[in-house]
């Protein structure tokens, strides 16, 4: 395996970003993410007792909803949208064609923006295809520009952050319960593409997005390349992959879904130990790790760290070292629909740690490899 990494600068939190060369659009971090689903109540349910997500608003025809019954869950700054296509009409059209095509997966990855006029016009004026002209309800502004495959970027105006209000939406009480699940926020989003260069340069070009990383990986059995886009700042990280050989897992996904897209979400959690066992006794399902990865040379190159090496093995979670100060945790899950495609990332970050795990990709890739080879795929 070959892995050429670059670092850069990054925060837990999102904050208000002017309108620079560095960023055009005025982006101050990701609003929300849109899955289109089949059946919406039975995604909110999964969330709510898989993730200790809360319920945040649902909404339908009945509330003012065009073609769609959904619900919005969420935990901390992550916001999930789940919307199944519902009634007759030609939202509900183009939601069933969505997934006609794809199956359940992501159709919007949304930014929160200073101001939805500049960044829709900042976009066009940069080669972007507007897809939705902008609309207003209180205190809601929306625009969408296409992005990779069916995937859209929504820009979103509030003036209310903390209020996540949705047009058409009725808001749910969220109440503290007693959870040991934690989320902060969403860490990085992955797209799969079939050219990975063609969509790095469109978010330089039209987000002001720089590489940060680069990744060369080849296990031996498949292999793919991978580049990092991300906001300047550091909040916003998003890696595009592309395959390098015909039964790596990307060409399985692009196979698989229909074209681009989605592959996986990351989310930060301040304590990934407590959230996995816990994610675990709710009957969450991860990529299996070996035990021999927690041997000598584990503790050779992870050195001094907070966690006991037992509940890392004991939860079969991954940790790779940054620099001298700063290392990452993270795990995957199995994919979660019926076929290879959209799966999550639970990730924390310590030190500073800015990277993506590049010590575990043989561990990772290899875990990914034998799920390939039970379906038959390798």
């Amino acid at each position: 395996m070959t892995t050429i990494a670059t670092a850069t600068g990054g925060r837990d939190a999102a904050r208000p970003a002017p309108a620079d060369d560095s960023n055009p659009l005025g982006v101050k971090g990701i609003d929300h993410i849109e899955f289109i689903v089949e059946d919406a109540e039975a995604w909110r349910d999964y969330y709510v007792d898989r993730f200790g997500m809360y319920l945040r608003a649902w909404g339908d025809e009945s509330t003012g909803l065009k073609g769609r019954k959904a619900f919005l869950v969420g935990q901390g700054r992550v916001n999930f949208l789940l919307a199944q296509p519902s009634g007759r009409s030609s939202e509900r059209d183009a939601l069933q064609g969505h997934l006609e095509r794809h199956g359940n997966g992501v159709k919007d990855v949304a930014f929160l923006v200073a101001d939805v006029e500049r960044a829709l016009g900042a976009a066009v004026s940069a080669g972007a295809e507007c897809v939705r002209d902008i609309d207003q309800h209180e205190d809601f502004k929306g625009g969408a520009i296409a992005a990779y495959g069916d995937t859209v970027h929504t820009f979103v105006e509030r003036q209310d952050r903390a209020a996540n209000h949705f047009p058409g939406y009725v808001p749910t009480e969220e109440t503290a319960r007693e959870t040991s699940i934690h989320f902060a926020m969403i860490d990085h989003v992955v797209a799969n593409v079939e050219d990975m260069d063609e969509w790095v340069g469109f978010y330089e070009r039209v987000f002001g997005f720089e590489p940060t990383r680069h990744f060369d990986i080849d296990t031996g059995r498949s292999a793919l390349m991978s580049k990092v886009m991300g906001s300047s700042d550091g909040y916003i990280k998003m890696p595009i992959n592309e395959p390098s050989s015909g039964n790596s897992q990307i060409q399985e996904y692009l196979d698989e879904y229909g074209g681009p897209g989605v592959q996986h979400i990351a989310l930060l959690t301040p304590d990934i130990v407590g959230t996995i066992a816990s994610m675990r006794r709710t009957g969450m399902e991860f990529l299996e790790i070996p035990d021999s990865y927690y041997d000598g040379e584990f503790q050779r190159r992870m050195g001094v760290i907070d966690e006991s090496v037992d509940d890392l093995k004991a939860n079969q979670i991954l940790a790779d070292r940054d620099d001298d100060s700063g290392y990452l945790l993270q795990i995957f899950t199995r994919c979660l629909y019926d076929r290879p495609t959209l799966f999550h990332e639970i990730i924390q970050r310590k030190g500073g740690a800015k990277g993506f795990g590049e010590g575990n990709f043989t561990a990772l890739f290899e875990a990914i490899e034998r799920e390939q080879a039970r379906r038959g795929t390798l």
